[in-house]
């Protein structure tokens, strides 16, 4: 139910201080990733793992952080931007802001 995308493709912003998502807490934001049929989003740690450090002495880092390893499959449907309770995720496609086009009525 997408938009028509050219070849610039598609941008995916998450504005880090605006977005609430918690792994652990369950309180958290996790609907974006809920719904993404494309699954786009992904998570990871907010800090890089050291793996110089022996396996069992490893600690699950406390932070996470979601990001977009794969605008590519994108079908800006815009429903990440829809769910988002703090106007967190913006979805550029072709330059053109998503969000915007969804506030104006215009996809």
């Amino acid at each position: 139910m997408g938009i028509e995308i050219a070849d610039t493709g598609v941008q995916i912003i998450i504005d880090k201080e605006k977005c609430r998502y918690s792994m652990y807490d369950p309180t958290g934001c996790k609907k974006c990733l809920q719904v993404c049929s494309a699954c786009v989003i992904a998570t990871r740690p907010a800090t890089k793992r050291d793996f110089t450090i022996p396996k069992e002495q490893r600690v699950d880092p406390a932070i996470w952080i979601l990001v977009t390893p794969w605008p590519d499959y994108c079908t800006a449907c815009g429903n990440c931007i829809k769910v988002c309770e703090y106007d967190a995720i913006d979805v550029m496609v072709d330059n053109k802001s998503l969000k915007k086009r969804l506030k104006e009525g215009l996809a």
